[in-house]
């Protein structure tokens, strides 16, 4: 469900750049997608193509980097190795410094960011 969201959200960003420009076409999307958004590459690629059938912008590639997420800890002020458990659970763990047990923060790894789009212009 979030992964058509953000698919529709891409769609209408790039649409919008392309209007712009006059572009008549686009073969790929890079975006940055945090590691918080706890969503899979191929399904939003999926839900992109749904997203992007019939339109301009049907048949483009996006590729997905993804972005991490960092922890902290407030006391040892020290970054923190920090996995993010798999599966569909919306719910973030709570994760604690391994050395002095404090509650780490999470920062970075939400949201997401269309870096670029490769557009078909026409020549003039």
């Amino acid at each position: 469900m979030h992964e058509t969201v953000i698919a529709q959200q891409v769609v209408r960003v790039v649409q919008a750049e392309m209007d712009q420009r006059g572009a008549s076409g686009c073969k790929a999307i890079d975006i940055d997608l945090g590691q918080l958004e706890g969503l899979n590459p191929q399904e939003l690629q999926a839900a992109f193509d749904l997203e992007a059938a019939n339109t301009l912008l049907d048949g483009a590639v996006l590729r997905v980097s993804l972005v991490p997420a960092t922890a902290v800890c407030p006391s040892c002020k020290a970054a923190k190795p920090f996995e993010l458990p798999t599966g569909h659970d919306h719910e973030l763990p709570r994760a604690l410094c391994p050395d002095c047990g404090a509650a780490l923060e999470l920062r970075g790894g939400r949201g997401f960011v269309v870096r670029r789009a490769t557009l078909v212009l026409e020549d003039p």
